[in-house]
């Protein structure tokens, strides 16, 4: 068991959700934020019965607000007075391509899932900081931030910002004793990624056929390499980004 906090953005569902419960039954307290209470209030509930003897807490927060995410580390700093890990989960996909997508469409996206990571870090840059043995962030990047893919243009666009904005907070806050890296999850089982299968927007066979492993992952698969590396295990991992995807980004034969 651990002393340690973390936060989690989007913490309350999917992957994120699964990195908050791997990271509470590992004795990690935690700090959930996310846009949706109902969603908070559940996740809290969870989490605290299945793990009594750490600290859960949801915090309401919309990563596109900057008000929001200031408020919300000042009462992070209040409560636990360092941080020694920030998992940037918090996300959004809106499928449109270059021809179609509105200007308010593509800063939503880039807001969320770039602009939004760059905030909270350095919101949270003085808890990480305080941090008595070093501290990690972790960025929730995804395969898009490598391959194109044809009706995701914002999406794409933020998470391949994401990636270098990585590289290069991983050089900036080296001497501060902070690593950060990130995780770029591939086709996932997720509630949004079950919707879209239901819907027809996602031909599950068909992606499952160009993935190595046949399968899509689990939640859970993703939340334990997050764990890695934010764990002393990575202790010399840096500016790095792991690509966690079954294969389907090495397949040449597709």
């Amino acid at each position: 068991m651990t002393s340690w906090t973390a936060v989690v953005t989007g913490g309350a569902k999917g992957i994120g959700f699964a990195i908050s419960d791997l990271l509470a039954s590992e004795g990690w307290n935690v700090v959930l934020t996310g846009r949706d209470q109902s969603a908070l209030t559940a996740a809290v509930t969870s989490l605290s019965t299945s793990n009594p003897d750490v600290t859960i807490v949801g915090k309401t927060m919309d990563v596109q607000d900057l008000s929001s995410i200031t408020s919300t580390f000042t009462q992070i700093e209040n409560q636990f007075g360092s941080l020694e890990a920030l998992v940037n989960c918090a996300g959004i996909v809106i499928r449109e391509n270059m021809e179609t997508v509105s200007d308010d469409t593509w800063l939503t996206v880039i807001n969320t899932n770039l602009t939004g990571a760059f905030r909270c870090s350095k919101a949270a840059l003085p808890l990480l900081k305080a941090a008595s043995n070093g501290a990690a962030i972790v960025n929730i990047s995804s395969i898009a931030g490598t391959l194109g893919i044809a009706g995701r243009t914002s999406y794409t666009a933020s998470k391949a910002g994401l990636e270098g904005l990585t590289r290069t907070m991983a050089l900036e806050l080296a001497e501060f004793g902070i690593r950060v890296n990130g995780v770029a999850p591939g086709w996932t089982r997720t509630e949004m990624v079950d919707r879209g299968i239901n819907e027809g927007k996602i031909a599950h066979d068909d992606v499952s056929s160009r993935i190595a492993l046949k399968r899509f992952a689990d939640p859970e698969e993703i939340a334990s390499v997050v764990s890695f590396m934010i764990s002393d295990a990575a202790s010399y991992v840096t500016g790095q980004t792991l690509v966690v995807d079954g294969g389907i980004t090495i397949n040449g034969n597709t």
